[in-house]
């Protein structure tokens, strides 16, 4: 009889950890009777999940909206649907439960009384702490976290962080993200025929710098925005194409546009989401990250998957897999930082061949089905 296993996250679509949680799945959806609950309900789920893996929300849906009676107070209305949702959890026998993110999503999964309970952390409380509004006290998080068997922390910079700053629980683990690696590279060979550049001649073409993310504050694309705009007025030959969404919450867009309107940059792109971020991945010169803290970046091991050479601030993890700049460049989180080291790659062509080279030695370490079987190893017990 397969294992039955609750994968809980509050989204099902949109960064580094609903990746994650879509390789989980589709590495064990034969293996596992696996169920995914996300907070907010998405029409979506099924366009890529595989109809063997079944599909809960636990946002109120609507025929409880509707309700004239429980939607007369919210919050009646609330506490209505989650006694519902956890007492179906409850009768549907799960054996073990993965909620994939820090924060709220894991403070959600304390209320199931599911037998063996692991919580993932992906953010750096050294560089970006925000959960206690969600729990109110350092030593509340930590009671949290004891109540799950393990928290799987995505570096060793996370778990240090958890420990700096809120103390340690005593079940912190790290286990690194799978990366699929044969799929980056077979989706990699798609062509890419939105970017006007790729049709001058070889040695017309700019310097290109891709970056990859969801346009939040997190990222750093106003830091990336000004120092693309005073190499541009130093006269480089140059381009930075951003793929990535904007969010629903939140208003990095708007500083964003501000920043390109202020600026006058010419030479960064956001080119918006795309469903396939690796053929652009593929065409950069050099992979680069502006960001302001991480927990140990997928999207920059998928470039390195790719054998292009990565420039990416200090955050956690970055060191991990770059050493102290021995695979790739690693930048201050500061525009100065960022301009700096774009400047001394444009200043000096030669360094791509030379991080090309170190990255194509450094990305022996980036796994898919050993990092599977290592999460894996914590569901068998």
């Amino acid at each position: 009889m397969k294992k039955k296993i609750l994968i809980t996250n509050d989204l099902v679509f949109g960064g580094g950890v609903e990746k994650l949680m879509y390789d989980l799945v589709m590495a064990w959806h034969e293996k596992y009777d696996i169920t995914v609950m996300s907070y907010k309900y998405d029409d979506r789920f099924y366009d890529v999940y595989p109809s063997d893996v079944n599909y809960l929300s636990e946002s109120v849906p609507k025929e409880y909206k509707s309700n004239v009676f429980v939607h007369a107070l919210s919050s009646l209305n609330r506490r209505y649907y989650d006694a519902t949702i956890v007492s179906k959890i409850e009768s549907m026998g799960f054996d073990a439960m993965l909620c994939m993110k820090d924060g709220g999503t894991m403070w959600s999964g304390l209320k199931y009384n599911i037998p063996v309970k692991y919580a993932w952390n992906h953010t750096d409380y050294n560089s970006h702490y925000y959960t206690l509004s969600t729990f109110g006290s350092a030593e509340a998080e930590v009671e949290a976290m004891q109540q799950y068997k393990n928290i799987v922390c995505v570096s060793q910079d996370i778990k240090k962080g958890v420990c700096d700053v809120i103390g340690d629980p005593g079940n912190l683990i790290v286990k690194y993200n799978p990366i699929n690696v044969e799929n980056i590279l077979e989706k990699a060979k798609e062509p890419v025929v939105d970017i006007d550049s790729l049709d001058l001649p070889k040695d017309a073409q700019p310097v290109r710098f891709v970056s990859v993310g969801r346009l939040n504050e997190q990222k750093g694309y106003t830091f990336l925005i000004e120092a693309c705009k005073a190499l541009e007025d130093e006269g480089y030959n140059f381009e930075v194409i951003v793929v990535g969404a904007q969010e629903e919450w939140g208003d990095e867009t708007r500083r964003i546009d501000e920043a390109m309107r202020r600026t006058g940059a010419k030479k960064i792109k956001f080119i918006g989401g795309r469903s396939n971020s690796y053929k652009y991945m593929a065409i950069a010169d050099w992979f680069i990250s502006s960001s302001i803290y991480e927990g140990y970046s997928l999207v920059s091991q998928e470039a390195a998957v790719l054998d292009v050479p990565l420039m990416l601030t200090d955050c956690s993890g970055v060191r991990e897999l770059l050493g102290d700049s021995e695979y790739g460049i690693v930048m201050p989180i500061n525009v100065v930082g960022i301009y700096k080291s774009m400047k001394r790659v444009l200043d000096n062509p030669e360094l791509r061949e030379y991080y090309k080279n170190k990255i194509m030695e450094r990305k022996s370490i980036i796994t898919y089905q050993e990092r599977i079987r290592e999460i894996e190893k914590l569901i068998e017990g």
